[in-house]
């Protein structure tokens, strides 16, 4: 944990200031890919279809027509998979992959409040960071950053492992004017996720904009040792050298 000595006034400047300049990865690139699955399910970029009426006959258990919607869904075929979905559940209310891929299903047709609404009764049946955070990001695309912010948190709190996770967590804050937690947050994204570029260039703005200058230098340097033809981070390391003296 680093122990923090800015004030808040100097914080709230120091948001103001990041907001401009910040790589920050923004609405879609960040949460609607950082949206969990229990399984390993790929999703592929299909166009959505019109479809008036489902044309499909539902007969079977809740997992038989839970695998039928899936199938649909896989394909594309958003309003039967729907139906299969709903089916499943009348059967058996507490069927979770169900209400899972359903919250997935709104939230890729764009309907963020139904989406809030099957994973919230997911986490009614069962505690599980992977719908804490669906349901931080559903929030989070309704505009209530607050609220979103409190999803991840307890997503986190049950597990956190996952870069993804944390960096939404950090963005959230950083769109809600928090530097502070913005920053620890954007952190242990990339203690997580050492060779990812994107986040040490995050972390470099928030320290140079602290004055953090040997940290900046730190970081440059890692991102040349991974990327050692970057002529922007050559330059950039170049110059915050000078201002550090060195």
């Amino acid at each position: 944990m680093i122990a923090w000595f800015l004030s808040i006034s100097s914080l709230t400047a120091l948001a103001a200031l990041i907001f401009k300049k910040m790589r920050v990865i923004k609405h879609d690139l960040v949460f609607q890919k950082d949206l969990e699955e229990e399984q390993k399910f790929q999703e592929e970029d299909v166009e959505m279809k019109e479809i008036e009426e489902p044309s499909v006959e539902v007969t079977g258990s809740a997992r038989q027509n839970f695998l039928k919607g899936d199938a649909h869904f896989g394909r594309g075929e958003f309003d039967d998979a729907i139906v299969f979905f709903m089916a499943a559940i009348s059967a058996d209310e507490t069927h979770l992959d169900s209400h899972h891929k359903l919250g997935l299903l709104h939230m890729k047709k764009g309907d963020f409040g139904r989406a809030e609404l099957s994973f919230s009764k997911l986490i009614n049946l069962k505690k599980d960071p992977i719908y804490y955070s669906n349901l931080g990001a559903a929030l989070y695309r309704q505009g209530r950053l607050i609220e979103a912010a409190e999803a991840y948190e307890n997503a986190i709190a049950l597990d956190d492992k996952r870069a993804e996770r944390l960096q939404s967590l950090a963005q959230v804050y950083h769109e809600l004017g928090d530097s502070e937690k913005a920053l620890k947050y954007f952190e242990h994204a990339s203690h997580r996720k050492p060779k990812n570029n994107e986040l040490k260039m995050i972390l470099a703005d928030y320290y140079e904009q602290l004055g953090r200058l040997d940290e900046v230098i730190e970081l440059m340097q890692k991102i040349l040792e991974l990327d050692p033809y970057n002529k922007e981070i050559k330059t950039r390391l170049r110059l915050v050298q000078r201002k550090a003296g060195k």
